[in-house]
């Protein structure tokens, strides 16, 4: 009778956590936004929770976690216990830090489980619309004849277009100088105002400025044209390949994350960033979906990583 109890007893254990596996979720999810409400990578954030949890039939609580250029959200998650509950929105800064910061208090390839790559936010290389500058090589040519270079902004030390900007530098041994701001707003307000020759940014912010014809934009970093500005050359069409950078947001996880969990989440959110009315929510923001399988989005973080130490020493950039 006992080995009888002590049998039933294995099974129904067994069929409890089969059970508990496929009921996954089966309470609220959390997911972090690594900036203070109201930015774009919590607008993004708040989205796609939104979607899915339709999708999930189950609540997904956003949580703001800013500071440390992302490094507090991720510290958070990197602890977590992987069991599909709680995930961060990480930013472009997830595979800079490591570059720009040598130790952190976790490591960015194994304490994290790539779920899946949201969206990106192309870079565009814009003067004043008064400038007699009308082309890259325009720009280059007049940085050549100044001792320090044109002055070149960016939303600040260590951001992805000041990333851009001196790998930009590096392909085209040009002498563009940094003017770093603290955040795109004032960045381009100094850009309107022709205090600087040229900046690097996102077009979220400048792009009241494009359409009234105040900022011309002269090329947007990468291999191809944007969808946000088509009539826009990129610079590798401009001759300038590995160009490739942007601001982007991807989710993901804590470490040893249950493949199913993985695989559904990807799935699911690739099936909502192929909606019409979710691409048209992001391009509003200046940002293009990207989506793809959670592998690509690890490959992509992984070659990002490497890229930007690569960079970093040779530049010897400092965040602050």
């Amino acid at each position: 009778m006992k080995k009888i109890l002590m049998f039933l007893m294995c099974v129904i254990a067994v069929a409890s956590g089969v059970a508990n596996a496929q009921e996954w979720p089966n309470r609220s999810i959390k997911f972090i936004s690594p900036f203070a409400p109201g930015g774009s990578n919590d607008i993004a954030t708040r989205l796609i929770a939104e979607k899915l949890s339709t999708k999930l039939q189950q609540t997904i609580i956003v949580e703001n976690k800013p500071g440390a250029n992302i490094r507090i959200a991720s510290e958070i998650i990197a602890r977590a216990e992987p069991d599909g509950y709680n995930f961060v929105m990480v930013a472009a800064p997830h595979t800079t830090n490591p570059a720009l910061y040598g130790q952190l208090p976790y490591d960015t390839l194994k304490d994290f489980t790539p779920v899946v790559q949201v969206v990106r936010a192309p870079l565009f290389l814009m003067v004043p619309a008064n400038s007699p500058i009308k082309t890259v090589a325009e720009l280059l040519a007049a940085s050549a004849k100044q001792p320090t270079g044109l002055n070149i902004s960016s939303p600040g030390n260590g951001t992805a277009p000041h990333l851009a900007l001196e790998l930009f530098n590096n392909l085209a041994k040009s002498n563009l100088n940094h003017i770093p701001y603290k955040g795109d707003a004032p960045a381009v307000t100094d850009l309107l105002g022709e205090r600087v020759d040229a900046g690097i940014h996102p077009i979220i912010s400048p792009l009241p400025h494009v359409k009234s014809g105040k900022i011309r934009v002269l090329a947007v970093f990468g291999s191809t044209r944007s969808s946000l500005l088509p009539d826009v050359p990129s610079l590798g069409e401009l001759g300038y390949k590995n160009t490739e950078v942007y601001t982007w947001f991807g989710l993901v996880g804590p470490a040893k994350l249950p493949v199913k969990i993985v695989d559904r989440l990807n799935k699911d959110v690739n099936e909502i960033l192929s909606q019409p009315e979710v691409r048209q929510r992001f391009a509003d923001m200046g940002m293009e979906t990207v989506g793809g399988t959670s592998d690509q989005f690890a490959k992509f973080i992984r070659d990002d990583i490497q890229k930007w130490k690569t960079l970093v020493a040779q530049r010897n950039i400092k965040p602050d």
